[in-house]
């Protein structure tokens, strides 16, 4: 109730994605403050379905064009949400890589796992197929050398 109220209050957040399987917000505290839930649960290191991918995406880019805030968050902050925030930056026009970089400069620890990173590469294929994108679908590689620098920074 109190992180409800802090979500609500002083962070201003009308919007929650909770993609973790293994828990889940409660929807009626949630709601008791204003804020609506989204929930698409998935397996820590897994990634999120592409059906549900489109789905968050498309939610979370309505509330943004209402000029809501909106938290997306699993249990660690660094794959799962991570993956559909990229998807949400790249819907909004940011080319895969430049999502990437932009999330991983905000919160370093940000590092989709392997299957996460493929799904990413899925979702951008799938945008580039529906309509004329300014980039090209990233690699694997080009997008693990972001995921993972730090790894090797140190």
């Amino acid at each position: 109730m109190e992180a409800a109220a802090y979500l609500a209050g002083p962070l201003g957040i009308r919007s929650v994605v909770d993609v973790r399987v293994e828990d889940c917000d409660d929807e009626r505290v949630l709601r008791q403050h204003g804020i609506t839930l989204l929930h698409l649960p998935t397996q820590d290191m897994q990634a999120i379905r592409l059906p549900m991918i489109h789905d968050g995406v498309a939610w979370v880019r309505a509330r943004l064009a209402r000029r809501e805030k909106v938290l997306i968050h699993c249990e660690h902050g660094i794959g799962r949400s991570a993956l559909l925030a990229l998807c949400v930056l790249v819907e909004g026009g940011l080319p895969p890589l430049e999502a990437l970089s932009l999330a991983k400069d905000r919160r370093n620890l940000v590092s989709p796992s392997p299957e996460q990173l493929t799904a990413f590469i899925a979702y951008t294929q799938a945008l580039r197929a529906s309509r004329e994108v300014p980039w090209e679908v990233p690699g694997f590689d080009a997008l693990a050398a972001i995921a993972y620098r730090h790894l090797r920074q140190g």
